[in-house]
């Protein structure tokens, strides 16, 4: 025969207290930093190299809605 067991009383939760972050922190936790982010800028004698592998260029890529992105291509 099984006995019955009482559970432990469970504090109860509040929604009414949240906390808040700020932008900067939220950024910081993320890994963001403050500024534009860093693009990898191609070696200025990129093109002399004559190993014959492909060689990865970045370039800006502006779509139709004028969002410019950086993308890596391979020549």
């Amino acid at each position: 025969m099984a006995r019955r067991t009482e559970r432990a009383p469970q504090p109860t939760r509040s929604h009414s207290r949240r906390s808040t972050r700020s932008a900067a922190t939220t950024r910081r936790l993320s890994g963001l930093g403050s500024g534009p982010a860093a693009v990898p800028q191609p070696r200025e004698d990129a093109d002399r190299i004559s190993s014959g592998h492909p060689i990865m260029h970045w370039v800006l890529v502006t779509d139709e809605n004028g969002r410019t992105r950086p993308e890596a291509r391979w020549f």
